[in-house]
C-alpha cells in the first residue's frame, strides 16, 4: 500500500535504484542491458511503480539511457533523477536547465516525477540551485522535488522555504545514524525520506560470500577518486569491518528463518519499510529473480515484539 503521508508524487514503498543498472567502472559492466531491463520490469510488475537514477550513474548517462529503455511504453512509472554539481557547472541556473533537458533527452520523457540534488557543491551555497530547482517545479518542468546526502542544517534551509517534497538518506538494519538524525527534521517538516542502500550493497542479501575477491567498488580497488565509494567502503567491506558485519547478518539470518519471515533481504527491508518515518525504500539489482523476492517484503509486516527483538539484535551489535 502506498503511504501518502508526505509522498506527493504518490511513490511505492519500494523503489527501483538503478546506480548498479548503470554499470560502468564503479560496479562493472552490465550482464547484457536485456538482463538488466528484465530485472528493471520485474520489479514493476511485482508492484514497484517508480525508478531512481542520476546523471552520474553509470558514467556519461549510462545508467539514464538504460532506464530510458525500461520504461518506454510504461507512463505510469514514475522517474527520479539527480543533478550533480561536479558535472559542468550544474548547480547554476544555466547549468541545470542544461543538465535536466539532457536527463529527459536520456530517459525520453518530456518531465521527470521527482528531481533532486544529489550532494552539496563545494563553493556554490544551495540556495542557488533550490533556487532554480522551485522555479523549474513552478513551471511544471519536474514534478517533486528534493535533495540526496546533504548535511542537516543545508536540509533545513531548504525545508524552511516550505518546498522541499523528498529527503534522500541512506540507510539499512546496517547503517541507522543518518535515519535517527535525520527522521525528526522530515517528520517536523513533513518530508518524504527515500531511503538508499537498503540492503548494504550486497551484505543484507546474505549472498556475499566472505571468501570471494569482490572486484567493484566494494573491493577497495575500484572508485578510489570517488569520495562515497571510499566511505562506503571503509564503513561496510573494509578488511576490519566486514567481519562484524557479517557477524550481524548471521543473527539476522537466524531470526528471518526463526520467525518464518522468508529470506533475508525481506526481513531487512520489511524492517525499514516498518520505520514510522521512511516514505519509500531503493533496491538495485541486476537479477530479476532477486528483483521478485525483494518486492515481496512489501506484503509482511512485525508484530511490536518481532521489532524490539530486532532492535535489541541490532543494538547489541553496534
Amino acid at each position: 500500500m502506498i503511504r501518502t503521508e508526505r509522498n506527493p508524487a504518490r511513490l511505492s514503498p519500494l523503489g527501483f535504484g538503478a546506480w548498479e543498472a548503470g554499470g560502468g567502472g564503479t560496479w562493472g559492466p552490465n550482464p547484457s542491458s536485456e538482463e538488466v531491463i528484465q530485472a528493471i520490469h520485474t520489479s514493476f510488475d511485482s508492484g514497484v511503480n517508480w525508478i531512481d537514477t542520476a546523471e552520474v550513474y553509470g558514467g556519461g548517462g549510462g545508467s539514464e539511457r538504460i532506464v530510458g529503455e525500461a520504461v518506454a511504453g510504461r507512463p505510469e512509472i514514475k522517474v527520479c533523477t539527480k543533478v550533480a554539481p561536479e558535472q559542468e557547472d550544474h548547480y547554476s541556473d544555466k547549468g541545470m536547465r542544461a543538465a535536466l533537458e539532457a536527463s529527459l533527452t536520456r530517459l525520453g520523457r518530456d518531465r521527470v516525477d521527482v528531481y533532486l540534488l544529489h550532494w552539496p557543491a563545494e563553493t556554490t551555497p544551495v540556495r542557488q540551485p533550490w533556487k532554480t530547482l522551485v522555479d523549474l517545479k513552478a513551471k511544471g518542468l519536474v514534478g517533486a522535488i528534493g535533495l540526496s546526502n546533504f548535511p542537516a542544517a543545508e536540509v533545513e534551509a531548504c525545508a524552511d522555504t516550505g518546498e522541499l517534497d523528498y529527503l534522500q538518506i541512506q540507510a539499512s538494519m546496517l547503517y541507522r545514524s543518518e535515519l535517527a538524525e535525520f527522521g525528526p527534521l522530515c517528520e517536523r517538516y513533513d518530508v518524504g525520506l527515500m531511503a538508499y542502500g537498503s540492503l548494504a550493497y550486497g551484505l543484507l542479501t546474505g549472498k556475499l560470500d566472505p571468501t570471494v575477491e569482490l572486484t567493484d567498488w566494494r573491493g577497495g580497488e575500484v572508485g578510489s577518486d570517488d569520495f562515497f565509494c571510499v566511505e562506503n567502503y571503509e564503513r561496510f567491506f573494509a578488511r576490519d569491518v566486514r567481519p562484524r558485519h557479517e557477524d550481524t547478518v548471521a543473527a539476522l539470518r537466524a531470526f528471518a528463518e526463526g520467525a518464518d519471515h522468508g529470506s533475508l533481504p525481506q526481513l531487512a527491508l520489511t524492517w525499514l519499510l516498518a520505520h514510522p518515518v521512511v516514505t519509500t525504500a531503493l533496491i538495485g539489482t541486476r537479477n530479476a529473480r532477486h528483483a521478485a523476492d525483494n518486492a515481496a517484503a512489501v506484503r509482511q509486516a512485525f508484530t511490536p515484539e518481532e521489532l524490539r527483538r530486532i532492535t535489541a539484535l541490532l543494538d547489541e551489535r553496534g
